[in-house]
């Protein structure tokens, strides 16, 4: 009943909308979410389903739905095997998340993966689209979000304080980066 709901919210409102699949029965519940999501008329463009795994990437994408992976260490999704994933069904429409959440989680998996994936010979714009790109083009449908601004590079300079406080600790030495592009 909510989930009907929040869909014809977001298709009201022209947002993206994410799904989160069950942990039990996954592919039944990933097949009828997005079933629900076309029957109330949502495009596939519009709908990012998160945790998917090896039972339910292949009709996520076939169906034409953007599909989230979150890498947690013993759960849902490891790194070895989104490698694998990706060396599957390539980049368009992946998208690679972490959690910092409830569980054993980890919130530096992304940059994990991506190295991993680097190491495994995935092209570096693959790994881009993967950890990256696609994010910003699924949720940037909402145009709430300024794309350009991750577009610029940023400057860090760790040496400057925020109402008198810093995170250097222990006598470290400030980092001064000019137009550093973070993800890259």
């Amino acid at each position: 009943k909510y989930y009907r709901l929040q869909l014809e919210l977001a298709k009201e409102a022209n947002l993206p909308v994410q799904i989160h699949t069950p942990h039990r029965y996954k592919k039944h519940g990933t097949q009828r979410s997005m079933d629900i999501a076309i029957e109330h008329g949502l495009s596939p463009q519009m709908v990012i389903v998160d945790h998917n795994n090896e039972e339910t990437v292949k009709e996520v994408l076939d169906r034409g739905f953007w599909a989230g992976f979150t890498i947690y260490p013993f759960t849902k999704m490891g790194n070895e095997r989104m490698v694998e994933i990706v060396k599957q069904y390539g980049s368009d429409r992946i998208m690679v998340n972490s959690a910092a959440d409830w569980g054993i989680s980890d919130p530096l998996a992304v940059p994990k993966t991506a190295a991993l994936m680097l190491a495994e010979g995935i092209a570096r714009k693959d790994i881009e689209l993967v950890t990256y790109r696609n994010a910003i083009d699924a949720f940037g449908q909402s145009n709430q979000i300024n794309v350009s601004e991750f577009e610029i590079g940023t400057d860090i300079d760790q040496s400057r304080k925020f109402e008198g406080n810093t995170i250097l600790r222990g006598g470290q030495q400030p980092r001064i980066d000019k137009s550093s592009i973070i993800i890259s």
